[in-house]
């Protein structure tokens, strides 16, 4: 059914040349919400989405552009897009902005859009909007004007068939600097009016019929499938492959381009957004459509930053130049809790050096990184692949150590990070079962703190790691560590220094000094544990008997004596043998005084 513009309420602006009034929106109400395991992240109310609006321009060239097309754009659209790319085909020229826009803004520009394209052509400057016939399609809407004043709005409808539908994409994510080869799935997507593009960094690198592509010509009642292959430069970056009927109705499906370790984790979202694996059972259905929503949410989004980075890497402009606003934390916070949620290494690795490039909107990357908690939330996940990694990340702009050079730590992570109530990973990991695996990487860190900390790291209460272990009857875990200390670490022993405190000289009459007082001997040790002090006051008082002796000199030469004249009267009682002399000779039969 098709709508005369001039006799809607949006017409009447036109007349004047005024621009519509569009309906201000306040910007979305943010919440907490917990976030896959990790601390609790903000996320908006009414959430963003990516979709896309083609304008067609007829009786236009790509070099009638205005230079400032995207800073109209973005008035247009009160500043509201987060993030915006835009490729545009010769011809009759077809202009696809991709944006993304809150939910809300989505919603209203679909409901309406007259108002909205009326007030784009207001705000035309040097007539780029005002002259000529301008056809816009926004979703399921569509609207066509000349020369400045809009003549109807409609919602769209196919014109041959029903309405093209995607069903899969494999791959999902390739690899920079190689050629892939895609494989489309879908209904109504190899129609003889249709054709497939794909898009990479602001151009097309295939533009082909889908009948061409489609191996049986014939239209199927069923899925369809088409296949080709596409080669992509050396950088990283988001693309779109779509299915486009030749009234620019189109559906889109992203893809991403990286390192191969990073690809090859993202493929496994694969099955997730792979409808036709969902068959035709409604229970749990309604729990897959969920899961495919956020990986496709997340494909959506590592888009947006790898394309970042592309514009980056690609332009001689400032950032500033591409990008409204920057890539805000609560969006980044997103995409890292889901690499941290799926255990992907090689992403959480990637966009821990984004964030450390400066391309994401924080004022301190080492302060808001550290706040995540990764560790804790790769411990309680009991993935040993991603704590060692998290083990091993550097970065130059890590905390500065407390050495005598004043260099910056290389490691990020540690296994003694104290979390609330002082708890570090080492408490967590000695706590729960099954956890062997994340203990032996926790204490298998590069610079060795783990097994340092096993029996030292203590929480608000006073345990150690090791404490809680044998309270939780985690043997296994004692005897693993116990192997590593004394495998990896030197033997202990204690340091004695002697000191001149406690010493006390007196001087005799002649000035020579003399002492009065033993030596003591200071043993320096770290102050112990709260459980420790009754231990060590307790052997400190204990009497110990060879102390009587040793502390009194005199006493001592007094027992010296008395053993010598115990000697003498034994010997004095023993009978000596007398040769020449009959009997046995006594002591006691000696005479003595005078005769």
């Amino acid at each position: 059914m098709l709508k005369d513009a001039t006799s809607s309420n949006a017409g009447n602006y036109v007349g004047n040349q005024s621009g519509p009034p569009v309906p201000a929106e306040e910007p979305p109400v943010k919440r907490r919400a917990q976030n896959f395991d990790l601390n609790d992240a903000y996320v908006e109310e009414d959430e963003s989405r990516t979709d896309k609006i083609v304008f067609k321009l007829f009786g236009k060239q790509p070099n009638d552009f205005p230079a400032d097309l995207r800073a109209q754009i973005l008035n247009w659209l009160s500043h509201y897009p987060s993030d915006m790319e835009s490729y545009i085909r010769p011809g009759c020229v077809i202009l696809t902005i991709y944006l993304r826009l809150p939910n809300w803004m989505w919603d209203k520009i679909n409901v309406d859009p007259a108002p909205w394209i009326e007030n784009l052509i207001s705000i035309s400057t040097h007539g780029f909007w005002e002259t000529g016939w301008l056809y816009a399609r926004v979703q399921d809407r569509l609207t066509l004007s000349c020369n400045g004043r809009l003549m109807l709005v409609s919602p769209w409808r196919p014109v041959i068939g029903d309405k093209h539908q995607i069903l899969c994409v494999t791959p999902i994510a390739a690899a920079y600097n190689s050629t892939a080869n895609f494989s489309v799935r879908g209904f109504n997507i190899a129609q003889p009016t249709t054709k497939l593009l794909c898009i990479f960094g602001g151009k097309y690198l295939v533009q082909e019929a889908t009948q061409k592509l489609h191996a049986d010509t014939r239209i199927q009642q069923g899925p369809q499938c088409l296949t080709f292959s596409c080669s992509f430069p050396s950088t990283s970056g988001r693309g779109f492959i779509e299915v486009e009927d030749y009234d620019q109705s189109s559906i889109c499906f992203p893809f991403v381009v990286a390192e191969e370790s990073i690809c090859c984790e993202i493929r496994m979202l694969e099955e997730k957004l792979n409808i036709i694996a969902f068959g035709d059972a409604l229970e749990g259905r309604e729990d897959l459509m969920a899961s495919r929503s956020q990986a496709l949410k997340f494909l959506h989004e590592i888009g947006w930053l790898l394309q970042r980075s592309h514009t980056r890497a690609t332009s001689s402009k400032a950032p500033q130049q591409h990008h409204a606003v920057g890539f805000s934390a609560a969006r980044f916070r997103w995409l890292l809790s889901f690499a941290v949620d799926q255990e992907w290494c090689g992403v959480v690795k990637m966009l821990l050096d984004t964030l450390f490039q400066g391309n994401i909107d924080v004022a301190s990357p080492v302060d808001f990184v550290l706040g995540e908690s990764l560790v804790f939330a790769a411990v309680n996940k009991r993935s040993k692949p991603l704590v060692a990694c998290l083990l091993r990340y550097t970065t130059k702009s890590a905390p500065v150590g407390s050495g005598a050079v004043a260099t910056p730590a290389r490691f990020l992570f540690t296994p003694d990070m104290t979390g609330s109530s002082d708890i570090t990973p080492l408490h967590v990991a000695a706590t729960i079962t099954n956890a062997a695996a994340v203990l032996d990487a926790l204490t298998d860190d590069p610079q060795q703190l783990g097994i340092k900390t096993w029996k030292n790291a203590r929480d608000a209460t006073g345990y150690t790691p090791e404490d809680y272990a044998r309270r939780r009857g985690h043997t296994s875990y004692i005897k693993m560590v116990e192997n590593k200390i004394n495998s990896r670490l030197p033997a202990a022993h204690v340091s004695v220094a002697m000191t001149t405190t406690g010493i006390a000289e007196k001087h005799t009459d002649d000035g020579r000094p003399r002492s009065t007082e033993q030596t003591v001997f200071d043993v320096e040790k770290s102050p112990p544990g709260c459980r420790q002090c009754v231990q060590l006051q307790h052997i400190a008082y204990r009497p110990c008997p060879n102390r009587f002796l040793s502390n009194r000199p005199a006493v001592l030469s007094l027992v010296a004596i008395a053993a010598v004249c115990v000697c003498v009267g034994l010997i004095m009682q023993s009978p000596p043998v007398i040769r020449g002399l009959p009997g046995p000779f006594l002591w006691n039969h000696i005479r003595w005084g005078p005769t």
